[in-house]
């Protein structure tokens, strides 16, 4: 078929049939399988039947029968239309180079036309050896489909390892990150630059070092989540999607004159209709985000009957200042207004009072005793202190604050003036007249 098909002579070509056996295949066997070679008519009926249950590709190659060393190699990949027709939609179809280098630049061999010789034909053939023509494979697409043909294929090797350690020049982070995300995938957070190394060393036969491989799922990662800067780019319309998605959701997204992100605040519809159910209690902090810009996020939540966590609303912003904790109390009203029987709680930070005083003047402030204790055992670095800490601040009666509020004076002064300067009527169950 091949010989009246594309017009070839017997006389002045060979041909020689073989196939690589599927990815799934080669995941059982040894990264160096060799293709299987097809000799006789009773070989290719076995590649038939193999084509019925597996994708696999058939490889003729054709040779000019004279002057073998410097000869060039054209190779036309069949596609078998005649024999399984329901497979030539198939764009995912497995694609081989049995002639690639497997250990790349590890291989310790210059030459590798001297494989199985003996030391003294070796010795000749390196005498006699000239590079004329390199490892070659040239392809072209077919037409808008997303297949390609081999035009020219060159299988002979005449380079040697250190002229070939830099042929992955193209061979991207961006073009191995398309390709660990198609046949691999996970990007997760557990996932590390090794396992990226190892999987494509497995699935196919590719050797990077650790910083390109940290590179090439930095690239996968892109590719799935999106970047950074397509993020903020896309925030308005992640809004529309939640408030649609959502009924009630109030946001609000603040942008600089250069139109660039700002400020950004989120309060769920579920969590603006049940706050009315909770405890008057808001308890309000702030944490740094990880990631390309950083950032802080700022959140505001309260607890209901079964003394679980409710959250309330959420808000980016630069840092914490005076600016940015105005506008986030602000935006906190529209949700929760002012009332006198409201009680913020929140660490010490100034920015945060300043705001409460002016957005919600009714409320009441409290100080969390969390970071009242964390901040005493960090500057005073007193276990017994601290247990006398606790029990001033859960005191009921006020002879028993007393008491222990002069005992921590007694012993240590320094604590004692830092939790009279923190305003023991913010942190303390019951305080003195």
């Amino acid at each position: 078929m091949v010989y009246e098909d594309y017009g070839l002579d017997r006389g002045h070509v060979n041909l020689e049939l073989s196939y690589m056996l599927s990815r799934k295949s080669l995941m059982k066997l040894t990264h160096d399988t060799t293709p299987v070679k097809i000799g006789n008519f009773r070989q290719f009926q076995g590649f038939i039947r193999l084509r019925k249950s597996d994708q696999v590709l058939l490889c003729v190659e054709v040779s000019l029968r004279s002057n073998k060393k410097t000869m060039k190699t054209q190779t036309l990949m069949e596609n078998q239309s005649d024999y399984n027709h329901d497979e030539d939609t198939d764009t995912d179809r497995e694609r081989f180079d049995y002639c690639d280098d497997s250990d790349g630049a590890t291989s310790d061999d210059e030459d590798f036309r001297g494989y199985g010789l003996t030391p003294k034909l070796d010795i000749e053939m390196k005498k006699e050896y000239k590079p004329k023509i390199g490892w070659k494979l040239r392809a072209s697409p077919t037409s808008d489909s997303p297949r390609f043909t081999v035009r020219i294929y060159v299988s002979e090797h005449t380079c040697s390892v250190t002229e070939r350690s830099a042929r992955c020049r193209q061979a991207t982070p961006e073009i191995i990150g398309s390709l660990y995300t198609d046949f691999i995938g996970g990007v997760e957070p557990t996932v590390l630059p090794g396992h990226v190394r190892q999987s494509l060393n497995m699935c196919f036969g590719i050797k990077i070092n650790y910083w390109n491989a940290h590179r090439t799922l930095k690239c996968a990662r892109e590719l799935v989540r999106g970047s950074a800067e397509s993020g903020y780019h896309e925030l308005p319309v992640y809004l529309h999607m939640i408030r649609e998605a959502n009924p009630g959701t109030f946001t609000r997204l603040v942008v600089d004159s250069s139109d660039r992100f700002k400020y950004l605040f989120i309060a769920f519809g579920a969590s603006i209709k049940g706050f009315p159910f909770m405890r008057k209690v808001v308890v309000v902090d702030g944490t740094f985000l990880q990631g390309k810009y950083k950032g802080t996020l700022l959140i505001a939540s309260s607890q209901d009957g079964n003394f679980q966590i409710f959250p309330i609303a959420f808000e980016i912003v630069d840092t914490e200042n005076d600016e940015s904790w105005k506008w986030f109390f602000k935006q906190l009203s529209c949700v929760i207004p002012d009332d006198e029987r409201l009680a913020i709680i929140s660490d010490r930070h100034k920015s945060i009072g300043n705001a409460i005083s002016e957005v919600y003047p009714s409320a009441s402030r409290g100080v969390c005793t969390y970071h009242l204790y964390k901040n005493a055992l960090l500057k005073f670095r007193g276990r017994e202190l601290f247990g006398l800490v606790k029990k001033t601040a859960n005191s009921f009666r006020l002879s028993d604050f007393e008491t222990i509020f002069d005992e921590i004076k007694a012993m240590h002064p320094a604590l004692h003036r830092y939790l009279e300067k923190a305003d023991v009527r913010k942190w303390a169950r019951t305080t003195r007249k």
